[in-house]
């Protein structure tokens, strides 16, 4: 009887062995809307300064692939030039007026860590890279057709909310009064992510 019930143990854990457990995931994107009011900073002005806040509409496709559209609204002013060391710029001085487009993005990249070390709980980030086109519009109503890339990071606060930090270079031909001239916007965006359902449910239980 013992070595009838020995066997049976030896059995009963060689059966536990061949079992593969998947854990779920507590965050997922895959047919969630997006929505993501941001605060916006161009990085690389010389003559001018702005700030935006814009929002960013998107529908994820897949976990790694969401299609969406955006608007920025500019507010902007004149660097001072007290000592006439810009003059030589001021003839591609332009202030914007607002972005508004669409774009794709792909997440190549996506993993946890503990917040807290070992006594919290996970958070999952991912990082993106996004492409898209739009419309830029200056406040001398010039309309100019944008192209852009960028990438941004995402870190998942809750099933429902992310904070999202994005690099993007918005380019187009813009006209100065001198000559066209091709430019690069580099805005550093700081936004967070409302998803909606706002909780996602599997096919499955676990």
């Amino acid at each position: 009887m013992v070595g009838s019930a020995a066997f049976a143990q030896d059995k009963a854990s060689g059966t536990d062995e061949g079992i593969l457990v998947l854990q779920q995931k507590p965050f997922i994107k895959a047919m969630r809307f997006e929505i993501e009011p941001t605060f916006n900073l161009p990085m690389n002005e010389t003559v001018t300064q702005h700030v935006g806040v814009g929002v960013q509409l998107r529908f994820h496709i897949k976990d790694w692939v969401a299609v969406g559209a955006e608007y920025i609204k500019y507010f902007g002013w004149s660097k001072d030039d007290a000592d006439g060391a810009l003059d030589n710029y001021v003839s591609y001085a332009r202030l914007m007026d607002f972005y508004v487009g669409a774009n794709v993005s792909f997440v190549p990249l996506t993993g946890k860590f503990l917040w807290l070390g070992q006594y919290g709980k996970p958070v999952y980030w991912d990082i993106y890279m996004t492409a898209g086109a739009g419309a830029a519009k200056t406040l001398f109503g010039d309309y100019h057709g944008s192209g852009n890339v960028g990438f941004g990071f995402r870190l998942a606060a809750t099933q429902w909310l992310t904070v999202n930090f994005e690099i993007r270079d918005y380019m187009y031909m813009e006209n100065y009064a001198l000559e066209d001239k091709f430019v690069n916007n580099v805005v550093f965006s700081l936004g967070l992510g409302f998803f909606m359902p706002f909780k996602h449910t599997y096919v499955h239980p676990k």
